[in-house]
């Protein structure tokens, strides 16, 4: 019978490349996945709106720092601008995918004078 070479006793070297590599590994593979997908990015403005980041008084601009710009921006026949966010979720209770919009209302003067709230059932193609 032939004998192969004789094998040495792993080193702290050997086990650091058996234990260090996979777990190189999957931090790079976390870090590849996360750098495809993006970030989560800041929170969103319908949730930060109904959690009361925005009061009543507030000037548009600390809206917008606060909040982000809208998605879209309505004159008011008072003079005032309302600004539009949206923002689409899974609803658990009902199954079924909801389309919420919130609604900041300015006076003329730039200051929020109301906030509110919609929820709604998109339409289905047929």
């Amino acid at each position: 019978m032939a004998k192969g070479p004789k094998l040495s006793k792993p080193t702290g070297l050997d086990y650091t490349v058996m234990i260090g590599g996979p777990l190189l590994f999957l931090a790079l593979a976390i870090l590849g996945i996360r750098s495809l997908l993006g970030s989560t990015g800041p929170d969103d403005p319908v949730k930060l709106l109904r959690n009361g980041v925005v009061k009543v008084g507030m000037s548009q601009q600390e809206v917008e720092s606060k909040v982000g710009l809208p998605k879209y921006t309505m004159d008011r026949e008072s003079g005032g601008i309302t600004f539009r966010y949206q923002h689409g979720t899974w609803d658990v209770e009902r199954k079924q995918f909801m389309e919420e919009d919130a609604f900041v209302d300015f006076t003329a003067d730039g200051t929020v004078s109301s906030i509110s709230f919609d929820s709604k059932v998109p339409e289905q193609a047929k």
